[in-house]
């Protein structure tokens, strides 16, 4: 996909966000705590970590604009006009196909303790996508390429990027829902 600006991007990341809901919103118990494995993660784990990760993230984005916007006001720029209208269009398709097949480890700050039900992390998504919806008139006011930030596979990331991976991250994870569920269903 190829984002063209900030607008893209919060399109993106929510049309992900909302076919994840709708998959596992309805999920019974046994759906949502079914392990073929051992050391595999639940559905209900999946989503743990996503709302994880994104509030890190959240904090993340916050404390990356905070530098931007401190860099622009030391400069005697403004953050926003004409870097924002700068907004070079990129793709994360190859750090997808890169991670497509491969098996990661989490860091441990976002593996799930797998102690907490479903509907306490879609509520955690629900609040962290907020937070981020409230962040968005300052993203579009900022040169979010100014400032990265290393992801643990992939390298330094700016802030469109690590945006824009939210919805790239939760499409991985939803396809290893629909696998797990698939799964279960077969046994």
């Amino acid at each position: 996909m190829l984002y063209s600006n900030i607008g893209d991007i919060f399109a993106a990341i929510d049309e992900s966000r909302a076919r994840l809901v709708a998959r596992v919103e309805s999920l019974d118990d046994s759906a949502q705590n079914f392990r073929p494995a051992d050391g595999t993660w639940t559905a209900a784990e999946i989503v743990e970590h996503l709302s994880t990760l994104e509030r890190s993230l959240l904090q993340l984005a916050t404390m990356m604009l905070g530098k931007i916007e401190g860099a622009a006001a030391a400069g005697g720029t403004q953050a926003g006009g004409e870097a924002a209208s700068h907004f070079k269009p990129f793709s994360l398709d190859d750090l997808a196909e890169q991670a497509r097949g491969r098996k990661f480890e989490a860091p441990e700050q976002v593996r799930p303790r797998g102690d907490v039900p479903l509907a306490d992390s879609l509520a955690r998504l629900r609040e962290s996508r907020a937070g981020f919806a409230a962040l968005r008139p300052r993203f579009e006011l900022a040169d979010l390429s100014a400032a990265t930030y290393p992801h643990p596979v992939f390298g330094p990331l700016n802030l469109y990027q690590w945006l824009a991976f939210i919805g790239v991250h939760e499409e991985r994870h939803l396809n290893q829902i629909e696998r797990l569920l698939k799964g279960r269903a077969e046994v």
